[in-house]
């Protein structure tokens, strides 16, 4: 897949969590889970200097 698709982000957390699954004897963990999504697609937080009219 081209690199620049708008599906790539997910493309990344998928490969990321199979490989994290492939180095583990059991279940990846949720907080490992969150933080692979996480990093893939991150928090959009407030923007403090920007105001509403």
């Amino acid at each position: 897949m081209p690199a620049d698709t708008a599906a790539q982000p997910f493309v990344d957390a998928l490969s990321e969590l199979v490989q994290a699954q492939a180095d583990t004897t059991g279940f990846v963990v949720l907080h490992r889970w969150a933080e692979i999504l996480e990093r893939h697609f991150p928090p959009e937080l407030p923007d403090p200097d920007r105001t509403t009219e």
